[in-house]
């Protein structure tokens, strides 16, 4: 009929409903593009994140290294401020970087402040003979009223060459005595120059960074306090081979 109007659709004889092959391409480049976008981001972010979180352990394991902790160990010595056998005000920061053998004792002493001297000094050449003058031996007098640096300095003149002479007021022993726990008492006196101080007997054995590693006794010989030490230097030694193998390794990662 005339009035018929066709009503066939559009698209199916026109091209303008399917997109072309040119628009397909085009469709896919963009979403392959967001794909590989989101895929790139979350692989940066996790390599990112591990980077960070391998060196944080690596910085973890060399504080560990650092600082050891051990458990049992007392806390002694600390910070001090004293006079040495040439009456010049020495304090803890300076002997940072040595280890030290510390006795306290006094000039006075007839017999087993020798001898204990004598075993400081033989334990201290020990360490010499394997890692040359890396401890230095220190004494540390609890007799302030009579031993002034003049006389400490005599007094240590007959033992180690090396050996570092420590007096100073009663309030300076006081405290470096307290910081280290030692026990001492002036006996009876029959004038001010006779007496006699009853004290600990221990020899402090201290690390380069100043902090206390270990005490040795009466009954240990300078052979055994050698040895002990030894322990310690060697651990300290291999600890900063490690660290220097590691900042190697961190150099290297970041060429």
């Amino acid at each position: 009929m005339l009035g018929q109007v066709c009503l066939k659709p559009i698209c199916a004889e026109s091209k303008v409903c399917e997109p072309s092959a040119e628009a397909r391409k085009v469709n896919e480049n963009v979403q392959f593009t967001w794909k590989s976008a989101i895929f790139t981001c979350f692989v940066g972010g996790f390599c990112i994140w591990y980077y960070d979180y391998l060196k944080e352990r690596k910085e973890s394991e060399t504080r560990a290294i650092t600082t050891q902790e051990r458990i049992g160990v007392p806390r002694l010595g600390g910070p001090f401020e004293l006079v040495d056998r040439k009456g010049n005000t020495v304090t803890d920061k300076d002997f940072l970087g040595q280890y030290l053998l510390i006795y306290f004792g006094f000039t006075f002493c007839p017999d087993i402040c020798p001898q204990e001297m004598e075993k400081q000094t033989q334990a201290v050449e020990l360490i010499e003979a394997e890692f040359g003058p890396i401890a230095t031996p220190v004494f540390i007098s609890v007799d302030p009223q009579r031993d002034l640096p003049a006389v400490v300095d005599d007094y240590c003149e007959e033992f180690h060459p090396r050996i570092v002479g420590l007096t100073g007021t009663s309030e300076q022993i006081k405290k470096v005595s307290r910081a280290y726990r030692v026990y001492y008492n002036e006996g009876l006196k029959t004038d001010d120059a006779d007496y006699l101080v009853d004290h600990s007997i221990i020899h402090y054995f201290i690390g380069k960074n100043g902090k206390f590693l270990d005490f040795f006794g009466k009954n240990m010989t300078a052979k055994e306090m050698a040895e002990k030490m030894k322990m310690y230097i060697r651990q300290d030694q291999e600890n900063a081979k490690k660290r220097k193998q590691r900042r190697g390794v961190e150099s290297t990662e970041e060429e």
